[in-house]
C-alpha cells in the first residue's frame, strides 16, 4: 500500500483485518514525529519536504481536525464503518449518531497510532520516510517498486506483483512518474 493517508491507513487495515499481511510505504513520518515537524514548521517557518501537513501517516486530514462526512448518503455502510473503526481505535462513540461527527487533531492522531499497532499486530510493516519513484513491470505486469529512503538516500527494490496507490493529490512527483510510465 503506497501512501498512508485516509484511503491508504483503511486499505491497510481491512487487507489485514481479512488475514494478508500489508507492507505499508510512506514518504513521511509516523503520525507523532510527524506532528514535531508541522509544528516546526508553524513555529519555526522549516517546512520538511516530506513529512509536513500533507505527506506522512494520516494524510492532510491529521491536521484539518479530522472532520468526517455524514452518514446521509452511504446506503452501503462504507461510512458507518469507517466511524466504527476509528471508535474501536479511541475515537469518541458519539461520532456515531451526530449530525456533523468531528474528531479533532488530538484524538485523531491517537486513533491512527492505534490503527497502526492493530496492523502491526495482525502481520502488517510500514517503511516511513521512504518514496516510491518507479514501478517496475514486465508483459505489462507489476514486477517491482523501486523506492527511495527520504533520509539515506538508499535505492530499495520490493518485489511484488500488486500495489495499491493511495497516494494523494500531493504526490505531485509520484503522479509524474505514472503519467511518464
Amino acid at each position: 500500500v503506497i501512501g498512508s493517508g485516509p484511503a491508504g491507513l483503511f486499505c491497510a487495515y481491512l487487507l489485514a483485518e481479512h488475514g494478508f499481511c500489508p507492507l505499508i510505504i510512506e514518504r513521511g513520518k509516523p503520525v507523532e514525529e510527524r506532528t514535531k515537524e508541522v509544528e516546526n514548521f508553524w513555529q519555526e517557518n522549516v517546512l520538511n519536504p516530506n513529512t509536513n501537513v500533507q505527506f506522512g501517516e494520516g494524510g492532510a486530514g491529521t491536521f484539518s481536525d479530522g472532520k468526517l462526512n455524514t452518514l446521509v448518503k452511504d446506503v452501503k455502510g462504507r461510512n458507518q464503518k469507517v466511524l466504527d473503526i476509528f471508535i474501536r481505535h479511541g475515537a469518541p462513540e458519539a461520532i456515531s449518531y451526530q449530525a456533523k461527527p468531528h474528531i479533532g487533531t488530538d484524538v485523531l492522531k491517537q486513533v491512527i497510532r492505534n490503527m497502526r499497532s492493530q496492523i502491526e499486530a495482525w502481520g502488517g510493516s510500514y517503511l516511513f520516510d521512504t518514496c516510491v519513484t518507479d514501478l517496475q513491470f514486465t508483459n505489462g505486469i507489476l514486477q517491482s517498486l523501486v523506492c527511495r529512503n527520504q533520509i539515506t538516500g538508499e535505492s530499495l527494490h520490493i518485489e511484488t506483483e500488486v500495489a495499491a496507490l493511495a497516494i494523494g493529490h500531493g504526490a505531485r512527483d509520484t503522479l509524474a512518474m505514472l503519467e511518464n510510465r
